[in-house]
């Protein structure tokens, strides 16, 4: 296992091993062989056969992430048949098997992603030549999670049964009034999420903090440091809740399963990890009135002159390969195809004239979420693996708001090899900071692909705010020198924005000119989650959402 930041590392040496050029990707990509027959044996479940969704549907949900889970579960509770189309696959969990590995298994498509990437895209970043290479000679498979390239960016996703919340680690924040209120402007009421949402999503994700046995071992001295430095500091460490199955945590401490959460976060296929294959969806298909189905890729929406709803959609393999197609109905539609995949429908829906009547608002607001990371070396000899489950967190109000985490102890970056010289460790903070920058979602039809266009150095403002809040911590790191290093989020993972509430969709996801079109994902926040990480956020929204959608009828 691996936390996501990882993949930037072994870029390099993955090209290499590769004899694969860094700078491919730079133009369109030539696929390698999909390499049918090496992954039946690895993970012969997800090629097993799904069962077709039906032809016409009450309501269909396209995705199975954190809003998507949620309508699903609140739909089918309400009697509604509810069927939830999902790109990926349904993955396993094994507490020894390594189910996930750093080739078609991790990557979803990855030839596909070069190959779609637009020919005008500028990544002004150097580090994203590396990773396109390292894409370069991976097997073109469904794995777990989509990179997908744009103008100055590169947007992390989500491709299972679960959404994101499969390869996240688990960081459960809630947001404060302040940066809420500065976010969502007065559409959402903050009184009315602490009071209700916040507590309803945590309850139904099942996020708890550290128990104070776990906090104790060996793996999470990292997170003991980050707390006495920031304490030193002068800020209030407190422990943020997070989305993990603590039994299995301490099975990995005993020996007892393979160690996953606490040698990384990312991925975890020991069942570590509490993601929602644990929480709403199994709860969602207990009812007997919703179905999830794995593989079925929707592809286009139109709406029929009876105002119903008709999709086309891709039942594919593994592989990619389409085994069937159809187009399917239904009375009510619920986009939660995450930040990426709704803005890729609704953009081309509305620029190709299937959905003519969605606004102008449809694409644009979309934010990063203000994220950025610093590493910080620390006095003390150097630490084994640590885990990267970010138990502890603290807020900096002095400037750009921002809510500072505990990621891991190993540096990415050139600290890390200082750090080993000396025998000393470095922490990593992940910093979400309230940052304005926003980008624009826009259909190509040379391409015929939907491209996000990011201002070039548009997190300046981040990274100013991420070096600023490093050094008042490495001041108080006893270590001989100010030590401080900023790594950008190269790929970001934190995406929202592009279907915002109250611009294309009224205070609760129906999506301005149609009836029962509704989004109910990250799309729908105002590009920033209020200086917290989003998933939380995401599902109490949600959860609101589908509650005034139900109880109105529509």
């Amino acid at each position: 296992m691996m936390d996501r930041r990882s993949f930037m590392r072994l870029t390099a040496a993955g090209v290499t091993a590769a004899g694969v050029s860094a700078t491919v990707g730079a133009g369109r990509s030539a696929a390698l062989p999909a390499a049918h027959g090496r992954y039946e044996s690895l993970v012969p479940e997800i090629f097993r056969p799904v069962t077709p969704p039906r032809q016409h549907s009450e309501a269909i949900v396209i995705g199975s992430g954190f809003g998507g889970s949620v309508s699903a579960l609140r739909l089918a509770e309400a009697g509604i048949q509810t069927t939830v189309l999902e790109r990926g696959s349904r993955w396993p969990h094994d507490p020894w098997r390594k189910i996930f590995g750093w080739d078609g298994r991790m990557l979803w498509h990855a030839q596909r992603s070069l190959a779609e990437r637009s020919a005008s895209s500028a990544l002004t970043v150097p580090a994203y030549a590396e990773t396109l290479g390292a894409m370069a000679a991976v097997d073109d498979f469904g794995g777990i999670f989509e990179i997908s390239w744009h103008n100055n960016s590169a947007i992390m996703c989500g491709a299972a049964v679960g959404g994101g919340s499969v390869v996240y680690i688990g960081i459960t924040a809630e947001s404060k009034r302040d940066p809420f209120n500065q976010v969502f402007k007065g559409v959402v009421d903050y009184d009315d999420m602490a009071t209700t949402w916040y507590p309803k999503a945590l309850a139904g994700l099942g996020a708890t903090v550290v128990p104070p046995d776990v906090y104790r071992d060996h793996s999470f001295s990292n997170c003991r440091d980050f707390w006495r430095i920031g304490q030193k500091a002068g800020y209030a460490p407190y422990f943020v809740p997070g989305n993990w199955r603590w039994n299995v945590v301490r099975d990995e401490i005993a020996g007892r399963a393979a160690p996953m959460a606490t040698s990384s976060a990312l991925a975890n296929s020991n069942g570590s990890l509490n993601s929602l294959t644990y929480s709403y969806l199994p709860r969602a298909e207990a009812t007997g009135k919703a179905t999830i189905h794995p593989r079925h890729q929707v592809n286009d929406i139109h709406v029929e002159p009876t105002g119903r709803f008709a999709l086309d959609v891709d039942y594919v393999s593994p592989y990619g390969d389409v085994l069937t197609r159809r187009t399917l109905t239904t009375d009510r539609l619920v986009l939660a195809a995450g930040c990426l995949g709704t803005n890729r429908l609704l953009v081309r829906a509305r620029d190709t004239g299937t959905l003519p009547n969605l606004n102008e608002h449809i694409g644009t607001g979309w934010g990063n979420n203000g994220n950025g990371n610093i590493d910080i070396a620390v006095r003390g000899s150097r630490k084994d693996q640590q885990s990267a489950v970010g138990a502890a967190g603290f807020f900096d109000t002095t400037e750009q708001f921002a809510r500072v985490m505990v990621n891991s102890t190993f540096s990415l970056g050139p600290l890390d090899s200082a750090a080993a010289a000396m025998n000393t460790s470095a922490i990593k903070m992940g910093i979400t900071s309230v940052d304005p920058t926003r980008g624009t979602f826009r259909y190509h039809r040379d391409s015929q692909q939907v491209i996000l266009d990011w201002p070039a150095g548009g997190n300046g403002g981040v990274a100013e705010n991420c070096e600023r809040i490093g050094h008042v911590m490495a001041r108080h790191a006893d270590f001989p020198v100010d030590a401080v290093v900023y790594e950008p989020d190269l790929t970001w993972a934190h995406c929202m924005g592009g279907a915002t509430l109250g611009t294309a969709c009224d205070a609760y996801g129906r999506v301005h000119g149609y009836r029962n079109l509704y989004v109910n994902d990250g799309a729908m926040l105002p590009g920033s989650a209020g200086a917290s990480n989003p998933s939380l956020t995401i599902t109490a929204v949600a959860e609101r959402n589908i509650a005034t959608i139900i109880a109105d009828g529509g």
